[in-house]
């Protein structure tokens, strides 16, 4: 039931990754209509031959190549249809009980931790103690 619980958090978390990747490319390929519709816009404005038209070239070109790189970036991030859903849950699983290991290793550190510090905490309190009346004995020594 944990297992469960937790491959649906999982999976749930990996579907908002997913409509959240969606959600940038959908912006992104706006951003490129926009860009070319644009472009094409000023162009017709400002001319293609004129100093101000080469400029205008050369920066939609800069954007729409950029946009365009960002787009493929984001397509490239998208899980493949390659990989079965059962596949998915199966390293899910995986991942799961490799994560329960960690925790179980991680608490057993930290236990060996706790007793370790109260180890130093029970010397240092011995070696204070030892000083306080090393000191005591000489200041009584001295008066």
């Amino acid at each position: 039931a944990v297992v469960s619980t937790q491959s649906t958090g999982i999976i749930n978390n990996l579907s908002a990754i997913m409509a959240d990747r969606i959600t940038q490319f959908q912006e992104e390929t706006n951003l490129l209509a926009t860009y070319m519709c644009d472009s094409v816009g000023v162009l017709q404005n400002s001319g293609v031959n004129s100093e101000k038209g080469k400029n205008d070239i050369a920066l939609f070109s800069k954007l729409i190549s950029d946009t365009s790189s960002n787009i493929n970036l984001l397509i490239d991030s998208l899980p493949t249809e390659e990989v079965s859903s059962g596949h998915q849950y199966s390293r899910l699983v995986a991942l799961l009980k490799e994560n329960e290991e960690a925790d179980k290793e991680l608490l057993r550190t930290k236990k060996l931790a706790e007793r370790q510090l109260e180890l130093i905490k029970s010397a240092s309190s011995h070696i204070a103690s030892t000083q306080l009346k090393i000191r005591t004995e000489l200041s009584s020594k001295l008066s």
